[in-house]
């Protein structure tokens, strides 16, 4: 009996009738297959194989040709079958150069197959169930004549037999009219492996127009089986098909698989094929009581004690399956001490298998786990893909299991994904990718279902809900993510991307500039665009007969989405264009303040001031995207330049300039909120004629240059990477873009010093921009006085004396630009060290010591020895040229150039010179660039190594 009590389990058993494979081929379209068992069986023996590329392709259609090659590897075994050919055409439209000639002719000559009565075979056309069905029973024994396979009404009685002994079993949607796909030739075929072969009790052989031909009894027996191969398939002394064909393989039929559920395990030439669950005979995919289970199996008597399985493990206590017990699957026992209960709910797969020989019932539940998926490994020679995954925590408390290093072989999945899967026996037995829905919250009821919008959502027994149940808001977006019967079984909010916002700057049809269907965009990241539309979008947007500025009434930020041909498709958003006034006070953004004010009221936070009119509030995630342009400098906002910060602490301050006049042009500000009334992204034309803008990200940032790798190229970034100091911490490989803006303007990203900047923007983790800091400098030379006091420029003509703030921070860099964290107490004495400094309240508050120890440069040949002098400078652009006295072979020296200018001393680079072999003395010629003439100023040049100097004019 084999009572499927609902059509929507479908997708449910495709996902947990897992096979437990060992030597079974793996297909590359496997999650496609239905009949998993019969693919895989008759696969290995080489009845029904995949193609080249990896796929089975279980849906496509099989022509008749291909049907008698079926037949063929089934009745003669793949390697007989494939030697087949034939020396004359079989029918005429099958010549002999045909591939499936020879399985055509051996079908026919075996009178299993028949051709048309115009003499053609048709082998390209497809095969319709009947016909195939008539093909197996003729390879079984059946006779056509006899069985009635001929006629108007053959098909009739093909159907009737092929059902009576179970070819059509696995497909409860059999149409014999309809043409049969290659899975279903599959699973026939190894229902075919299994069935009894038949023959006939007595032949008559009469001469018919001079033809012998032989007549078959008129009933069909079962062939008996005495010989060794009974009970390979079925120990029954009866001749099954494989019994006879394929005496390597063999079904052992009392097993159990992971879960627990009665199973078959197939083996092929010794070799596990795999095991298979058999087919449940009743299923709920919730709990269920005991009580109908008796019922739904149509059972007469009770069964005491039957076992149960939770995810492969046996419960401690045993269920009692009769008429009307209440006690459901879940009220059972787990665990006796400490006391537990079964974890079936909603969402669990429960199955009853009924034995009837014995009334023995066998009870299984088997539940749907999510997780994300955290790695995923491709193929190697060595090793098939795999992925591992991280489970996300019930809101019940229980967990599947999984541990951190189980892998699941297959492909097809991406990190960060949500998916469902199954565990048993300390394995996972399944993944499946969650399907999911989205919508705003309008009710929840804790512990039992959600709504978004008008849907209810039931939730799974292992319902899990990003940063808790308590966390879900009425009137918030949602994801919901569901397992294979609609149940609720992870709920987060929405993300968004924020790439997917910018500004629209114009569109085709507005302007002369377009000749096709285009937008013009100000991205997220302060980038110029113009991309290409999906459609004509100016009747959607109107008011874009020209390019707007930002703020304008009509502007709009959109939700831009490239589509697969490469256009992209935009969507209006709610966007907000306050009027910024142009007098005094009447806008304020300032560095790490949520509130960003937007009128006097806001300004004077008077106590009418209203939010979403007077003031907005921002966030760690808003993102600024701030043009500025100067109107003094005969600027306008369309040629402005942009840059993006992301979170509040690192927007630049915006605030008029007091100087007591209406500025010349307001703040043009368009901005956007997804919702909770924080600004998701805000777009800001500013004119620094009237407004000054300072700062942004304010974050000390130290790079050392001599950690710097060559350039790097990755699919989305050309970038360097440095040992720096962010924000008083030491991070290694900090990437820097190759083509960074420096105040705006596009510099090299390979710095030739040691340099100290602030306001960082950071687009995928690369540095983007950055601004100068304007209370730091750079000295050559350092001295401690006390812990509190040191002096910058020692022994360089230019001493300047510090105090040290006590909360400052001192780093100290070697020569391969290794930065280690000190104090004031570890800094030496020094002439040649380079020193980068930052002040804050005239107080040192970073000091960053660059120490030169040439002691570590030294050849093996020999140990110091100090520079006697510098001679021979001379200047020719853009080469310097000077010697070096008193220079070791192989010695590496640096070498500092310098310009001092009315008593201030810029360092210009540092440069390396290496002894020469076999003197003393080292004339080395450094490519310093272009040098500026300072003569008239009283300015000097200056080379410095070793504690000798030399001075030198351009």
């Amino acid at each position: 009996m084999k009572k499927f009590l609902s059509l929507v389990l479908a997708l449910v058993m495709t996902m947990s009738l897992v096979t437990v494979s060992a030597g079974a081929k793996d297909f590359s379209d496997d999650d496609s297959i239905t009949y998993q068992e019969a693919v895989d069986v008759i696969s290995e023996i080489g009845v029904v194989d995949g193609y080249t590329g990896g796929d089975f392709k279980p849906t496509d259609v099989l022509t008749r040709g291909a049907a008698a090659k079926i037949i063929c590897n089934l009745i003669l075994g793949p390697t007989t079958a494939s030697a087949l050919s034939a020396s004359s055409a079989p029918f005429k439209d099958v010549p002999v150069s045909n591939t499936f000639a020879g399985y055509i002719t051996y079908c026919a000559q075996e009178k299993i197959i028949n051709g048309y009565s115009d003499g053609t075979f048709r082998p390209t056309a497809t095969l319709s169930g009947n016909a195939f069905m008539k093909m197996l029973l003729g390879a079984l024994g059946y006779d056509s004549a006899v069985e009635g396979y001929t006629g108007p009404n053959w098909s009739v009685a093909v159907i009737k037999q092929a059902a009576g002994i179970g070819l059509d079993d696995g497909n409860d949607e059999f149409v014999g009219s309809k043409a049969v796909t290659r899975q279903e030739a599959a699973l026939y075929a190894f229902n075919m492996l299994q069935t009894t072969m038949v023959e006939y009790d007595a032949k008559t052989s009469v001469d018919i127009n001079g033809a012998t031909v032989t007549i078959a009894g008129d009933k069909a027996k079962e062939v008996e089986n005495t010989s060794r191969t009974d009970g390979y398939i079925d120990d029954d002394n009866k001749m099954q098909f494989a019994e006879r064909y394929f005496t390597d393989l063999r079904l052992t039929t009392d097993t159990t698989d992971d879960f627990g559920r009665p199973a078959n395990t197939w083996r092929f030439k010794g070799v596990e094929v795999g095991t298979f669950a058999k087919t449940a005979d009743a299923t709920y995919t919730a709990d269920v009581k005991l009580g109908q289970i008796y019922s739904d199996l149509g059972m007469s008597d009770k069964d005491e004690a039957a076992p149960v399985f939770v995810d492969g493990v046996e419960a401690s206590e045993s269920a009692k399956v009769s008429k009307g017990n209440d006690l459901k699957v879940s009220e059972l026992k787990f665990t006796n001490s400490p006391v537990a209960k079964c974890n079936v709910g909603n969402g669990t797969l429960v199955e009853a298998y009924l034995d009837e020989d014995t009334n023995d019932v066998t009870i299984v539940a088997i539940n749907t786990y999510v997780a994300e998926v955290n790695k995923v490994v491709a193929k190697t020679n060595s090793k098939d893909a795999y992925i591992t995954l991280s489970e996300l925590a019930a809101e019940n408390g229980a967990t599947s299991g999984l541990r951190a290093n189980d892998e699941f072989e297959t492909t097809g999945f991406e990190n960060d994904q949500i998916v469902l899967f199954t565990y048993a026996n300390n394995e996972i037995q399944s993944v499946k990718a969650a399907e999911s829905a989205e919508g705003t919250l309008t009710r929840k009821v804790s512990g039992k279902s959600i709504n978004l919008g008008e849907t209810k959502y039931d939730f799974s027994k292992m319902y899990s809900v990003d940063g808790g149940e308590s966390s879900l808001g009425i009137d918030s977006e949602y994801v919901v993510y569901l397992d294979a019967n609609g149940y609720a079984i992870y709920v987060e909010e929405t993300e968004y991307n924020i790439a997917d916002y910018a500004y629209l700057r114009a569109l085709q049809g507005s302007s002369v500039a377009f000749a096709s269907d285009k937008a013009a965009l100000i991205t997220y990241d302060g980038k110029m665009k113009t991309v290409d539309t999906k459609e004509d979008y100016t009747n959607d947007f109107a008011g874009y007969g020209s390019e707007l500025q930002i703020g304008d009434p009509k502007s709009e930020i959109v939700l831009v989405k490239e589509t697969s041909k490469g256009e992209y498709r935009l969507k209006d958003l709610d966007t907000k264009n306050p009027s910024i006034a142009k007098a005094e006070d009447s806008f304020e953004l300032r560095n790490g303040v949520a509130r960003i004010n937007l009128t006097n009221k806001g300004v004077t936070n008077a106590s009418d001031a209203k939010q979403g009119t007077d003031y907005i509030y921002a966030d760690s995630k808003t993102v600024f995207v701030v043009g500025t342009y100067d109107s003094g400098a005969r600027e306008n906002w369309k040629n402005a330049t942009y840059r993006a910060y992301t979170g509040i602490n690192n927007a630049p301050t915006i605030v008029d300039d007091n100087d007591s006049s209406p500025a010349t042009n307001a703040i043009g500000m368009s901005y956007y909120c997804r919702n909770n009334g924080v600004a998701t992204i805000v777009y800001l034309s500013v004119d620094e004629a009237d407004y000054k803008v300072t700062g942004g990200n304010n974050d000390v940032i130290f790079f050392a240059f001599e950690s710097g790798s060559k350039k790097i190229e990755d699919s989305d970034n050309e970038y360097y990477t440095y040992n720096a100091v962010v924000d008083g911490k030491i991070v290694e490989g900090v990437k820097v873009d190759a083509s960074v803006k420096i105040n705006n303007r596009t510099s090299n990203g390979s710095f030739s010093s040691n340099v100290v900047f602030t306001g960082a923007d950071y687009d995928d983790g690369v540095i983007t921009g950055l601004d100068s800091l304007s209370n730091s400098g750079t000295v050559t030379g350092i001295n401690k006085v006390n812990n509190e006091n040191v002096v910058l420029g020692y022994g360089n003509g230019s001493e300047s004396t510090y105090v040290v703030a006590d909360d400052a921070k001192i780093f100290f860099i070697d020569d391969d630009g290794t930065i280690t964290e000190g104090a004031v107490s570890n800094i030496r004495r020094s002439d040649e060290d380079v020193v980068t400094y930052v002040l804050e309240d005239g107080q040192i508050s970073y000091l960053f010591v660059q120490q030169y120890f040439e002691d570590n440069d030294q050849s093996s040949s020999g140990g110091r020895q100090e520079l006697t002098s510098i001679t021979g400078v001379s200047y020719r652009a853009p080469d310097l040229t000077l010697t070096l006295n008193g220079t070791n072979a192989g010695q590496n020296y640096k070498v500092t150039l310098k310009m001092i200018v009315a008593g201030v001393t810029t360092e210009l680079g540092t440069y390396t010179v290496t002894g020469a072999t076999g003197a003393t003395s080292t004339t080395a010629v450094l490519s310093v660039g272009t040098l500026a003439s300072i003569a008239a100023s009283g300015g000097i040049y200056m080379v410095s190594c070793g504690g000798q100097n030399a001075t030198f004019t351009a």
